[in-house]
Protein backbone atom coordinates (compact mmCIF):
# COMPACT_ATOMS: atom_id res chain seq x y z
CA UNK A 1 0.00 0.00 0.00
CA UNK A 2 1.51 3.31 -1.10
CA UNK A 3 0.73 6.89 -0.14
CA UNK A 4 0.14 7.81 -3.77
CA UNK A 5 -2.50 5.08 -4.03
CA UNK A 6 -4.29 6.50 -0.98
CA UNK A 7 -3.96 10.00 -2.42
CA UNK A 8 -5.52 8.95 -5.74
CA UNK A 9 -8.34 7.06 -4.02
CA UNK A 10 -9.16 9.96 -1.66
CA UNK A 11 -9.20 12.47 -4.53
CA UNK A 12 -11.48 10.31 -6.69
CA UNK A 13 -13.71 9.66 -3.68
CA UNK A 14 -13.87 13.35 -2.87
CA UNK A 15 -14.64 14.48 -6.43
CA UNK A 16 -16.62 11.37 -7.48
CA UNK A 17 -14.83 11.55 -10.81
CA UNK A 18 -11.69 10.09 -12.39
CA UNK A 19 -11.48 12.94 -14.90
CA UNK A 20 -11.75 15.67 -12.25
CA UNK A 21 -9.22 13.89 -10.05
CA UNK A 22 -6.89 13.64 -13.05
CA UNK A 23 -7.07 17.39 -13.56
CA UNK A 24 -6.65 18.09 -9.85
CA UNK A 25 -3.59 15.84 -9.50
CA UNK A 26 -2.11 16.62 -12.95
CA UNK A 27 -1.76 12.95 -13.89
CA UNK A 28 -3.52 10.71 -16.40
CA UNK A 29 -6.78 8.93 -15.65
CA UNK A 30 -5.20 5.61 -16.60
CA UNK A 31 -2.49 6.05 -13.96
CA UNK A 32 -5.08 6.83 -11.29
CA UNK A 33 -7.21 3.86 -12.34
CA UNK A 34 -4.26 1.45 -12.36
CA UNK A 35 -3.01 2.48 -8.94
CA UNK A 36 -6.46 2.31 -7.32
CA UNK A 37 -6.98 -1.11 -8.89
CA UNK A 38 -3.71 -2.28 -7.32
CA UNK A 39 -4.90 -0.93 -3.96
CA UNK A 40 -8.19 -2.79 -4.32
CA UNK A 41 -6.37 -6.00 -5.22
CA UNK A 42 -4.16 -5.67 -2.13
CA UNK A 43 -7.19 -5.09 0.10
CA UNK A 44 -9.22 -7.75 -1.65
CA UNK A 45 -12.31 -5.52 -2.00
CA UNK A 46 -13.82 -3.08 -4.46
CA UNK A 47 -13.50 0.48 -3.11
CA UNK A 48 -15.18 2.31 -5.99
CA UNK A 49 -18.31 1.50 -7.94
CA UNK A 50 -17.78 2.52 -11.55
CA UNK A 51 -20.04 2.79 -14.56
CA UNK A 52 -19.71 4.73 -17.79
CA UNK A 53 -20.90 8.01 -16.26
CA UNK A 54 -20.55 7.87 -12.47
CA UNK A 55 -18.13 6.92 -9.71
CA UNK A 56 -19.30 6.29 -6.15
CA UNK A 57 -17.79 4.79 -3.03
CA UNK A 58 -18.71 1.19 -2.30
CA UNK A 59 -19.65 0.12 1.22
CA UNK A 60 -15.99 -0.82 1.70
CA UNK A 61 -14.88 2.47 0.21
CA UNK A 62 -17.05 4.49 2.56
CA UNK A 63 -15.45 2.76 5.54
CA UNK A 64 -11.90 3.05 4.17
CA UNK A 65 -12.12 6.69 3.02
CA UNK A 66 -11.77 8.43 6.44
CA UNK A 67 -8.82 6.23 7.40
CA UNK A 68 -7.05 6.91 4.09
CA UNK A 69 -7.68 10.65 4.57
CA UNK A 70 -6.25 10.50 8.08
CA UNK A 71 -3.09 8.74 6.88
CA UNK A 72 -2.55 11.45 4.26
CA UNK A 73 -3.13 14.19 6.84
CA UNK A 74 -0.62 12.60 9.21
CA UNK A 75 1.91 12.31 6.38
CA UNK A 76 1.47 16.03 5.61
CA UNK A 77 1.83 16.83 9.32
CA UNK A 78 5.07 14.83 9.42
CA UNK A 79 6.47 16.82 6.52
CA UNK A 80 5.54 20.07 8.28
CA UNK A 81 7.34 18.92 11.43
CA UNK A 82 10.51 18.25 9.46
CA UNK A 83 10.42 21.76 8.04
CA UNK A 84 9.89 23.21 11.50
CA UNK A 85 13.03 21.44 12.75
CA UNK A 86 14.98 23.84 10.54
CA UNK A 87 14.43 26.49 13.21
CA UNK A 88 12.07 28.62 11.14
CA UNK A 89 14.74 29.34 8.53
CA UNK A 90 12.39 28.47 5.67
CA UNK A 91 8.64 28.40 5.16
CA UNK A 92 5.47 30.43 4.89
CA UNK A 93 2.72 31.40 7.28
CA UNK A 94 -0.74 32.35 6.06
CA UNK A 95 -2.78 34.40 8.53
CA UNK A 96 -6.26 35.82 8.04
CA UNK A 97 -8.18 38.35 10.14
CA UNK A 98 -11.57 40.00 10.06
CA UNK A 99 -11.80 43.66 9.06
CA UNK A 100 -12.38 44.72 12.66
CA UNK A 101 -9.35 42.74 13.83
CA UNK A 102 -7.06 44.05 11.08
CA UNK A 103 -5.72 47.13 12.92
CA UNK A 104 -4.17 44.84 15.56
CA UNK A 105 -1.89 43.25 12.94
CA UNK A 106 0.72 45.93 12.49
CA UNK A 107 2.99 45.59 15.52
CA UNK A 108 2.89 41.78 15.50
CA UNK A 109 3.61 41.56 11.78
CA UNK A 110 6.62 43.86 12.13
CA UNK A 111 7.91 42.02 15.20
CA UNK A 112 7.49 38.63 13.51
CA UNK A 113 9.23 39.84 10.36
CA UNK A 114 12.14 41.17 12.39
CA UNK A 115 12.55 37.96 14.42
CA UNK A 116 11.95 35.50 11.56
CA UNK A 117 12.93 37.29 8.34
CA UNK A 118 13.08 34.05 6.32
CA UNK A 119 9.43 33.18 6.96
CA UNK A 120 7.17 34.68 4.33
CA UNK A 121 3.92 36.04 5.72
CA UNK A 122 0.76 35.87 3.62
CA UNK A 123 -1.87 38.13 5.18
CA UNK A 124 -5.59 38.26 4.37
CA UNK A 125 -8.27 40.62 5.67
CA UNK A 126 -11.73 39.14 5.01
CA UNK A 127 -15.12 38.34 6.52
CA UNK A 128 -15.46 35.67 9.20
CA UNK A 129 -17.30 33.42 6.73
CA UNK A 130 -14.51 33.68 4.14
CA UNK A 131 -11.86 33.00 6.77
CA UNK A 132 -13.73 29.89 7.92
CA UNK A 133 -13.81 28.48 4.40
CA UNK A 134 -10.16 29.27 3.72
CA UNK A 135 -9.19 27.54 6.94
CA UNK A 136 -11.12 24.44 5.90
CA UNK A 137 -9.53 24.59 2.43
CA UNK A 138 -6.08 24.76 4.12
CA UNK A 139 -5.37 28.13 2.52
CA UNK A 140 -4.84 29.66 5.98
CA UNK A 141 -2.80 28.40 8.91
CA UNK A 142 -4.46 30.77 11.35
CA UNK A 143 -7.58 32.97 11.48
CA UNK A 144 -8.06 35.88 13.88
CA UNK A 145 -11.47 37.19 14.90
CA UNK A 146 -13.40 38.66 17.74
CA UNK A 147 -15.80 36.28 19.49
CA UNK A 148 -14.93 32.72 20.47
CA UNK A 149 -16.63 30.80 17.66
CA UNK A 150 -16.19 30.69 13.91
CA UNK A 151 -19.17 28.42 13.29
CA UNK A 152 -17.72 24.99 12.45
CA UNK A 153 -16.94 22.01 14.72
CA UNK A 154 -13.94 21.13 12.51
CA UNK A 155 -12.23 24.30 13.73
CA UNK A 156 -10.87 24.85 17.24
CA UNK A 157 -10.94 28.31 18.84
CA UNK A 158 -8.76 29.81 21.57
CA UNK A 159 -8.75 33.04 23.55
CA UNK A 160 -6.05 35.60 22.76
CA UNK A 161 -7.17 38.43 25.02
CA UNK A 162 -10.35 39.72 26.68
CA UNK A 163 -11.97 42.81 25.22
CA UNK A 164 -15.25 44.74 25.19
CA UNK A 165 -17.19 46.95 22.81
CA UNK A 166 -16.62 50.60 23.69
CA UNK A 167 -17.81 54.06 22.81
CA UNK A 168 -14.76 55.66 21.20
CA UNK A 169 -13.91 59.31 20.52
CA UNK A 170 -10.90 61.54 20.20
CA UNK A 171 -9.35 62.67 23.47
CA UNK A 172 -11.65 65.12 25.27
CA UNK A 173 -14.71 64.24 23.18
CA UNK A 174 -16.30 62.02 25.85
CA UNK A 175 -16.21 64.54 28.70
CA UNK A 176 -18.81 63.91 31.36
CA UNK A 177 -19.11 60.22 30.50
CA UNK A 178 -18.62 57.86 33.42
CA UNK A 179 -16.62 54.67 33.62
CA UNK A 180 -19.27 52.91 31.50
CA UNK A 181 -22.06 53.97 29.15
CA UNK A 182 -25.50 52.44 28.87
CA UNK A 183 -27.23 51.52 25.63
CA UNK A 184 -29.48 54.56 26.10
CA UNK A 185 -26.42 56.84 26.42
CA UNK A 186 -25.39 55.97 22.86
CA UNK A 187 -28.31 58.01 21.47
CA UNK A 188 -26.67 61.23 22.78
CA UNK A 189 -23.74 61.09 20.36
CA UNK A 190 -23.29 61.66 16.60
CA UNK A 191 -22.08 58.26 15.44
CA UNK A 192 -19.78 57.07 12.68
CA UNK A 193 -20.20 53.29 12.65
CA UNK A 194 -18.47 50.29 11.11
CA UNK A 195 -20.51 48.87 8.24
CA UNK A 196 -22.91 46.01 8.82
CA UNK A 197 -21.09 42.69 8.57
CA UNK A 198 -18.01 43.91 10.45
CA UNK A 199 -17.65 42.30 13.84
CA UNK A 200 -17.79 45.52 15.87
CA UNK A 201 -21.06 46.45 14.15
CA UNK A 202 -22.48 42.94 14.56
CA UNK A 203 -21.69 43.12 18.28
CA UNK A 204 -23.40 46.50 18.50
CA UNK A 205 -26.49 45.00 16.84
CA UNK A 206 -26.47 42.26 19.51
CA UNK A 207 -26.29 44.95 22.20
CA UNK A 208 -29.18 46.88 20.63
CA UNK A 209 -31.40 43.83 20.19
CA UNK A 210 -34.83 44.41 21.77
CA UNK A 211 -33.71 47.85 22.99
CA UNK A 212 -35.87 50.85 22.15
CA UNK A 213 -33.02 53.19 21.22
CA UNK A 214 -32.76 55.62 18.29
CA UNK A 215 -29.15 56.21 17.29
CA UNK A 216 -27.89 59.34 15.54
CA UNK A 217 -25.93 57.57 12.79
CA UNK A 218 -24.16 60.09 10.55
CA UNK A 219 -22.10 57.67 8.45
CA UNK A 220 -21.01 54.06 8.03
CA UNK A 221 -17.73 52.77 6.58
CA UNK A 222 -16.19 49.34 6.02
CA UNK A 223 -12.61 50.37 6.90
CA UNK A 224 -11.65 50.55 10.57
CA UNK A 225 -8.52 52.53 9.72
CA UNK A 226 -10.46 55.25 7.91
CA UNK A 227 -13.17 55.16 10.55
CA UNK A 228 -10.57 55.98 13.21
CA UNK A 229 -9.15 58.71 10.99
CA UNK A 230 -12.60 60.31 10.69
CA UNK A 231 -13.33 60.06 14.40
CA UNK A 232 -9.90 61.41 15.26
CA UNK A 233 -10.56 64.50 13.12
CA UNK A 234 -14.12 65.37 14.15
CA UNK A 235 -16.70 65.40 16.96
CA UNK A 236 -18.03 62.08 15.66
CA UNK A 237 -17.70 59.05 17.93
CA UNK A 238 -17.87 55.36 17.12
CA UNK A 239 -18.10 51.91 18.69
CA UNK A 240 -15.13 49.55 18.50
CA UNK A 241 -13.31 47.05 20.67
CA UNK A 242 -11.17 48.54 23.42
CA UNK A 243 -8.22 46.58 22.05
CA UNK A 244 -8.19 48.66 18.85
CA UNK A 245 -7.89 51.79 20.97
CA UNK A 246 -5.14 50.19 23.02
CA UNK A 247 -3.15 50.18 19.76
CA UNK A 248 -4.03 53.76 18.70
CA UNK A 249 -3.04 57.16 20.05
CA UNK A 250 -5.21 60.23 20.65
CA UNK A 251 -8.41 58.34 21.48
CA UNK A 252 -10.38 57.48 24.58
CA UNK A 253 -12.78 54.59 25.07
CA UNK A 254 -15.58 53.90 27.51
CA UNK A 255 -16.99 50.35 27.76
CA UNK A 256 -20.65 49.74 26.97
CA UNK A 257 -22.44 48.23 29.96
CA UNK A 258 -24.21 45.24 28.42
CA UNK A 259 -23.62 41.45 28.60
CA UNK A 260 -23.45 41.19 24.79
CA UNK A 261 -20.62 43.75 24.55
CA UNK A 262 -17.87 41.14 24.98
CA UNK A 263 -15.45 41.16 22.02
CA UNK A 264 -12.73 38.75 23.11
CA UNK A 265 -9.91 38.36 20.61
CA UNK A 266 -9.57 34.76 19.45
CA UNK A 267 -7.55 32.63 17.06
CA UNK A 268 -8.81 29.64 15.12
CA UNK A 269 -7.11 26.59 13.58
CA UNK A 270 -8.10 23.27 12.05
CA UNK A 271 -8.97 20.83 14.83
CA UNK A 272 -6.55 17.94 15.17
CA UNK A 273 -4.18 19.14 12.44
CA UNK A 274 -0.51 19.85 12.98
CA UNK A 275 0.03 23.53 13.74
CA UNK A 276 3.17 25.14 12.40
CA UNK A 277 5.78 26.40 14.81
CA UNK A 278 5.62 29.72 12.95
CA UNK A 279 1.91 29.96 13.82
CA UNK A 280 2.65 29.32 17.48
CA UNK A 281 5.31 32.06 17.47
CA UNK A 282 2.90 34.46 15.76
CA UNK A 283 0.26 33.75 18.41
CA UNK A 284 2.79 34.37 21.20
CA UNK A 285 3.61 37.78 19.72
CA UNK A 286 -0.08 38.63 19.36
CA UNK A 287 -0.66 37.88 23.02
CA UNK A 288 2.34 39.99 24.04
CA UNK A 289 1.33 42.93 21.83
CA UNK A 290 -2.38 42.94 22.56
CA UNK A 291 -2.74 42.83 26.31
CA UNK A 292 -5.14 45.50 27.57
CA UNK A 293 -3.53 45.04 30.95
CA UNK A 294 -0.17 46.50 29.79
Amino acid sequence: MELRQLKYFVEVGRLRSFSLASKSLFITQSTISQQIQKLEEELGVELLVRDTRHVTLSDYGEQFYPFASQVLEEARAGAERIRDVKALKVGTLSVGATYSFGPLFKRTVLDFNRQFPSIRLNLLIASKEELRQKLLDRELDLALTYKSTIGDDRIESHLLFPSRLCLVGREGELKGVGSEVTVQDLSRFPLALPSRGLQARDTLEDVLFAQNVDLDIRLEINSIRYLLDLVGSSPLVTVLSEEVIHQAEGFEAVPIAHPASRMDGCYHQIKGAYHKLAARKFIELLKENNSVND
